[in-house]
């Protein structure tokens, strides 16, 4: 099935976030997400990465305010979000996307920045307290 037709497809469903995975997907999701935490990765904020990732995905930019930092890892495109209003009962501060051939292969939100990622890491203020996994 051509992109364009599953993404048309994704954007037709009517669950609440609009990314219309099943269940068995967000799983599958999650375990991506929970190998990628474990890689050592040094990111950076490439703006010519990130105009690309939006303009191929559009509907990215609605999980998050600004983008933290990108990376390319293993062929696939990491990108991770940061938002304004996060924590309980908003969403998690992180929303991280790791595209693979321009299509998302994984997808999570979180909150704390694992320690052995590094390069373009977002800071903590006091007031907000140590970040929560």
């Amino acid at each position: 099935m051509p992109d364009r037709i599953r993404r048309e497809r994704v954007n037709q469903t009517a669950d609440g976030d609009g990314y219309g995975q099943s269940m068995l997907a967000d799983i599958r999701s999650w375990w991506r997400f929970r190998a990628c935490r474990r890689r050592p990765v040094k990111w950076v904020k490439d703006s010519a990465a990130v105009k690309r990732i939006f303009r191929d995905h559009p509907f990215i930019e609605r999980f998050g305010d600004g983008v933290v930092a990108t990376a390319r890892v293993d062929g696939r495109d990491w990108i991770v979000l940061d938002r304004i209003w996060h924590g309980w009962p908003d969403p998690p501060e992180f929303a991280f996307f790791a595209l693979a051939d321009g299509a998302v292969w994984a997808a999570w939100d979180f909150h704390r920045w694992p320690d052995c990622w590094t390069g373009q890491t977002p800071r903590h203020d006091a007031e907000s307290g140590p970040p929560m996994d």
